[in-house]
């Protein structure tokens, strides 16, 4: 799954911009244009930016709608590209339907096929979360019912594009380093129709530093990818009919010992869960925010990131190989606990397995050339105490290996005590977890103690590293106590500290991941003071006083 990119074979064209924007109340009948359409910016969430109550918060479909004309070629084809689209849509041009799409979270390409001078490109969206959507969901007496805690923004998210290749041209490229443990050795993998190919590297500076013919070759000296040092080379691939040039960083990644290693050398992650979501745009990528995302990462000395819970954009995670920030790749598997049964042929079922496995071959198809994804994570907070999520589980996380190499974790919330069903069948252990929050709520106390005792379960009933993938407080900025109370600025500081005091001890916990980077939008509910607030740094990216507590702790670690 190549990223769309012009050379003197390949044209893109970007479609972004203003689009025609209009609520399905009635059947959708896509030979005829809008009639009464709104304005629409792309990529966006539609949510923060009308006015109209019943239009933030619709449930259903709505659609986009773009008139477009671009120069035609018999010698070349045409793809449309969708970045995402939350959360099914149905594609369709100039009145035919061309393209489904299952997620909302990774992109969307298909065919052009009998364009016209003029185009009428319309994309139908259905923001409705059912048990057979990923996130997971419920529509209950015609109310969407969220079960999962971020708020469910609809739109056309990221880039759309149309975008040609030759009729002869690469499909894909899978570029593996390290192959038998060789930091040399270079193993290019590629698909489509491609004669007589030519595989050159060129280094960080550009200058050519390898040429093979053959698949299989070594790269002199070559420079490992690390947080500390994010050196990035660019494979071109020639054939006689197209070319296509990708970054990659050559790295080893693998878990042995009770340990997480990188090019074979512990690692401790330094992190956080994160959200996309900023002031109108809600989930739409957004460049500026994007780099003053990792320019805040670097700062406070991060290097790490998981994509909770659900796959980021491409440009967030070519940022992630250049800034050297670890990510931990998240499927959109959320929701998956808020019943007494969840996995039932009623609910969680086999087609949502299917789905799921889906969504995790896309994911890697994707994103396998990021030096900077180390590890997949296949769920957020699973019903894993429930008998029946095993056969579930252990089937996906078999597909998942056939399909990658990398450690394979799940964000467990699920007690030990409760008796997890899965903690065996993956690398890693993530556990969400709020001592002092959502239980014994404000007394820090109990932190240290209880957070210290569920990780020691953990490992010992099942052997493998530890990694807490949440925890934190809500904050609200600019409110201060003394002694500490809840909800203050000092209160967050003296939590998290607790819990380090309690990861400091384990030596089988290989990483912290604060719950949240910055405050981002919920549904409303009495615990959500417009959102979230459990961010380290607001919603417009100011630090709060926890971020200079974690900046001190972070950047003393080696």
């Amino acid at each position: 799954m190549l990223l769309p990119k012009s050379n003197q074979y390949r044209r893109v064209y970007s479609l972004n911009g203003i689009w025609n924007f209009q609520i399905l109340k009635e059947t959708y009948h896509p030979e005829e244009p809008l009639k009464k359409a709104s304005p629409m910016a792309v990529p966006a969430s539609y949510n923060d930016i009308v006015t109209a109550k019943e239009l933030t918060e619709h449930v259903g479909e709505v659609v986009y709608e773009k008139k477009f004309s671009i120069p035609v070629s018999d010698g070349e084809r045409y793809r449309l590209r969708i970045g995402a689209a939350s959360h099914k849509c149905r594609v369709y041009l100039n009145g035919k339907l061309i393209q489904e799409g299952k997620s909302g979270y990774l992109p969307v390409d298909c065919p052009l096929e009998a364009l016209k001078e003029e185009n009428r490109l319309s994309i139908v969206i259905d923001n409705r979360l059912t048990f057979q959507t990923l996130p997971v969901g419920m529509i209950e007496n015609g109310k969407q019912i969220i079960n999962h805690d971020f708020y469910n923004f609809t739109g056309l998210h990221r880039d759309v594009c149309i975008y040609t290749l030759p009729k002869e041209h690469i499909e894909d490229i899978f570029i593996h380093t390290v192959e038998d443990g060789d930091y040399s050795k270079i193993r290019v993998e590629v698909t489509g129709i491609c004669k007589n190919p030519l595989y050159i590297i060129k280094n960080a500076e550009g200058s050519n530093v390898a040429e093979s013919r053959e698949p299989i070759f070594n790269l002199p000296e070559p420079e490992i990818w690390s947080p500390r040092s994010p050196y990035l080379y660019t494979l071109k691939v020639i054939t006689e009919t197209d070319c296509y040039e990708e970054q990659f960083g050559i790295r080893k990644v693998e878990v042995r010992d009770g340990k997480l290693l990188l090019n074979e050398q512990p690692v401790y992650l330094k992190g956080f869960g994160m959200h996309e979501d900023f002031y109108l745009t809600g989930k739409g990528n957004c460049t500026a925010v994007n780099i003053r995302n990792f320019e805040l990462l670097k700062w406070i000395g991060a290097n790490s990131v998981r994509t909770s819970h659900y796959p980021y954009s491409e440009e967030f995670m070519e940022l992630a190989d250049r800034y050297g920030i670890l990510v931990i790749d998240e499927v959109p598997a959320v929701g998956m606990n808020w019943w007494h049964d969840n996995f039932t042929p009623d609910r969680i079922n086999g087609t949502t397995l299917a789905l799921h496995k889906e969504l995790v071959s896309e994911l890697v198809a994707r994103d396998k050339n990021h030096p900077s994804v180390i590890m997949l994570s296949l769920a957020n907070e699973a019903g894993t105490h429930e008998p029946a999520s095993r056969p579930y589980f252990k089937e996906l996380i078999q597909h998942a290996r056939r399909q990658s190499s990398l450690p394979i974790m799940t964000a467990e919330f699920t007690k030990y005590d409760e008796g997890c069903q899965t903690g065996d069948l993956v690398d890693v252990i993530g556990l969400n977890r709020y001592y002092g929050w959502y239980t014994d709520h404000g007394n820090l106390n109990v932190v240290e103690e209880q957070m210290k005792e569920e990780m020691q379960k953990y490992y010992n009933g099942f052997g493998k590293p530890i990694l807490i993938t949440e925890y934190g407080a809500d904050t609200i900025e600019g409110l201060h106590s003394l002694p500490s109370e809840s909800f203050s600025e000092e209160f967050q500081k003296e939590y998290l500290e607790a819990c380090g005091k309690a990861f400091d001890v384990c030596d089988f916990c290989i990483g912290e991941q604060v719950w949240n980077f910055s405050d981002f939008k919920t549904k409303q509910g009495l615990t959500r003071i417009r959102g979230n607030r459990k961010g380290v740094f607001t919603k417009d990216r100011q630090p709060k006083q926890a971020a200079h507590y974690l900046k001190s702790r972070w950047t003393e670690m080696t």
